[in-house]
């Protein structure tokens, strides 16, 4: 894998921490092992039991990683960065994968967005009322198809009740940070009556524009404030089920508004309101459950979602571009056992968009996606060895309507059949120590705006043109549908995780060699007064290594450790160009705990390395580092469990820019920031 026994030496005796699933007592003989289910596994696995790198944030850990955007929430995660787009609109990026190869789902379902179309699009999914996160690092297609081909992120909440509650409960959540003076009030309620679950929950936020460190941009404008980084959501949503002795069937609806400004750099003018995006999404989710007494089948599971989702960017009070989803998803699955301790889940999944772009400024052509596939994952366990064994088949179809180009316009039907295959193992060293090793042939097809994209992406402000097109010496744009073909990657990881004494770790090692693979890539020149950028689609091999490490050294006080890093080259080079343009680089940290009473305090540092490794027409981008510290106290008041916590974010008020952000010369990441927040649990 070419990774040098210095960085390797690096990553596992400084590495970063993953507490997640072992809580440790300092005699180690009273040790136990906190069960953690994955929802997002499809067999109801424990993290324990993944042969893939998995990470879940949950309960009070993910009250204070909780930020206004998924991506800025699970930013400082092993192998996870975002693609900072501001604070709302960072989406992950999951061992230098983001976009359309990243799959966000709600409770196992896509969210219906269009955050795969764009970084500027805000993910609605949101950390505010999850009950936990979960990361699934490395491929995921099996379940998910071709979008999880770098990853999933599943936000787990309990928005369609699974069981009925002994008692009532509320949890109500206020926030408020200095950097933005932003203002966050959330709450989610459960309740049951006889046979009848019932939940709710919602949250209100709304901020100014960050302050940053003093920055001066290109053009040599300055600005002590991320211009047009304000924002304003709204959302609420209702569920109820019916549970019943053998399973439940339940139904929710959920609503969001937001607005939210797309930073511009200090070059902003004062009496310019800057472009912002305007929200709103409506969606209604199905579920329900039945557990047969047979011998063979355990579950039976069907989920459908239907999301109705609109946006239009709005510049000096005009819209200019309107984008409408409109998704229906369906997954059917049967959770079986069989003789000889076969265990495994069998299933269908379908998803049908209608997807628009409206306006002068629309860069992608109006298309429908349409796709059907068969899953099939199963395990079972060979002495300390537990094995397992999936397939897919997807046949997706992407039908765009009106692609044009310099020979005129037609209507575009492109279907894709896609095969997915993946082995895995878990082998049990002793009671507390594992190896683990996965090895997966997935396949994706092109997203509808890598295929399709013909015009000016005010977002990224660029000229963006698909991979279905060739771009002649006269700058001549002409569809080209050869030029578009499937992407398989070949994915091997390797991993030993476990605890010893007072000691808990984590390394996995990765190594992604992905044939056709689709990039932004800067031509070089300016198309309409803009950078000219293409999805060009190149055999390329990213591979690399994530490690944790937790010590704890005395009853109350732990240090954590952390690093990851990732290498990522084109195979075949045509030109001067060899590095992938926006790859995350090698970063180390760590944190100490200190626990006492009612109390818990944390201070830590992550340090980013600068990227010198660019892509042609790349500029590097230099190292920095940022202190975080938090403190937490739990108390009792008039009958309710209360949490009041504290964070101080960028301690220092480091100017940092984030290498995988395409506007990270205009785009810092905020200045040193107190957040203050208080929890009532009721």
């Amino acid at each position: 894998m070419q990774l040098s026994a210095i960085t390797l030496t690096i990553l596992l005796n400084q590495a970063a921490i993953q507490q997640a699933a072992i809580e440790q007592t300092p005699d180690a003989s009273n040790q136990t092992v906190e069960r953690i289910e994955v929802r997002a596994s499809g067999l109801g696995r424990d993290v324990i039991e993944m042969a893939g790198p998995v990470t879940v944030l949950s309960g009070d850990e993910l009250t204070l990683r909780g930020e206004s955007s998924i991506g800025e929430t699970l930013k400082f995660e092993p192998g996870v960065h975002g693609n900072y787009f501001g604070p709302v609109a960072s989406s992950p990026v999951i061992r230098g994968l983001d976009g359309a190869r990243v799959q966000v789902v709600h409770n196992g379902m896509g969210t219906g967005d269009v955050s795969r179309e764009g970084p500027d699009h805000t993910i609605t999914a949101d950390a505010l009322t999850a009950q936990q996160i979960e990361i699934l690092r490395g491929p995921a297609t099996l379940l998910y198809g071709s979008g999880a081909i770098g990853g999933v992120i599943n936000v787990v909440d309990n928005r369609i009740p699974r069981s009925v509650q002994a008692w009532p409960e509320t949890v109500v959540q206020a926030r408020y940070n200095t950097a933005a003076g932003e203002r966050a009030l959330s709450f989610a309620h459960d309740s049951s009556m006889n046979s009848w679950a019932v939940h709710a929950d919602g949250y209100l936020r709304d901020s100014n524009d960050y302050r940053v460190p003093n920055y001066t941009n290109e053009e040599g404008a300055s600005s002590s404030r991320l211009n047009n980084s304000w924002s304003e959501h709204t959302n609420f949503n209702l569920g109820t089920s019916y549970v019943a002795e053998r399973g439940f069937v339940g139904v929710s609806y959920g609503y969001i508004a937001s607005e939210y400004g797309l930073p511009e750099g200090p070059a902003l003018e004062p009496d310019d309101d800057g472009e912002f995006i305007n929200l709103n999404q409506r969606r209604v989710a199905l579920a329900a459950e039945y557990r047969p007494i047979l011998p063979i089948w355990e579950r039976v599971n069907a989920d459908i979602a239907y999301t109705d989702y609109d946006h239009a960017e709005i510049d000096d009070g005009v819209p200019e571009t309107e984008f409408t989803s409109r998704a229906i998803e369906l997954r059917t699955s049967g959770t079986y056992v069989l003789p000889q301790g076969w265990r495994g889940i069998i299933g269908y999944h379908g998803f049908s968009r209608d997807y628009q772009a409206l306006g002068e400024e629309a860069f992608t052509p109006n298309t429908d996606t349409d796709s059907h596939a068969v899953f099939w994952l199963q395990e079972r366990q060979f002495g300390a060895v537990k094995g397992e064994i999936g397939a897919r088949y997807e046949r997706l179809t992407q039908r765009a309507e009106a692609v044009t180009d310099a020979l005129g316009v037609r209507d575009i039907d492109d279907p894709f059949n896609l095969f997915s295959w993946s082995l895995g193992a878990v082998y049990q060293l002793s009671p507390s120590h594992q190896l683990t090793a996965s090895f997966s042939r997935a396949e994706r097809a092109p997203a509808a705006n890598e295929l399709y994209a013909n015009g000016v992406h005010i977002g990224t402000r660029s000229y963006e043109i698909g991979t279905a097109y060739r771009v002649n010496s006269d700058g001549q744009i002409i569809s080209d549908a050869s030029l578009s073909k499937i992407e398989r990657a070949n994915n091997l990881d390797l991993g030993v995780r476990g605890q010893y004494a007072d000691f808990s770790y984590q390394v996995n090692l990765f190594y992604n060699q992905i044939e056709d693979f689709a990039y932004l890539r800067n031509l070089g020149f300016e198309l309409q007064g803009l950078p000219a950028y293409q999805y060009t689609q190149q055999d390329v091999t990213l591979h690399g290594a994530e490690a944790s490490l937790t010590w704890r050294f005395s009853a109350n006080q732990q240090v954590q450790l952390m690093g990851d890093v990732i290498r990522a080259r084109i195979d075949r080079v045509d030109s001067g160009e060899r590095n992938l343009p926006r790859i995350p680089p090698h970063r180390l940290g760590a944190e100490y705990r200190y626990t006492a009473q009612q109390w818990v305090a944390t201070l830590g540092v992550h340090q980013f390395a600068s990227q010198q490794r660019v892509a042609e027409n790349e500029t590097p981008t230099s190292s920095y580092h940022l202190v975080e510290a938090s403190v937490q106290y739990d108390f009792q008041w008039l009958g309710s469990d209360m949490m009041w916590f504290a964070k101080l974010h960028n301690a220092s008020n480091q100017l940092a820019f984030v290498h995988s952000s395409f506007i990270k010369e205009d785009a810092p990441l905020p200045g040193r920031n107190l957040t203050l927040g208080i929890q009532a649990r009721f």
